[in-house]
């Protein structure tokens, strides 16, 4: 059997993920907003991916 990658958009719908992400929380009972909600979540782990690539870049790893 053959597993069958999916192309990657050239361009991500930050909506559509936005919306899809709000659903995902929802649906687990996850709070959208507030401490330990999807936001801070989020938030805190797309900071902290930027920062690990601007290091990476300028350590030149």
């Amino acid at each position: 059997m053959t597993d069958t990658i999916e192309p990657v958009p050239a361009r991500i719908d930050q909506q559509q993920l936005a919306r899809e992400l709000v659903e995902a929380a929802r649906a687990e009972g996850a709070e959208v907003v507030g401490p330990g909600g999807l936001l801070t979540g989020l938030t805190k782990t797309v900071l902290e991916t930027a920062l690990d690539a601007e290091m990476s870049e300028h350590l030149g790893l």
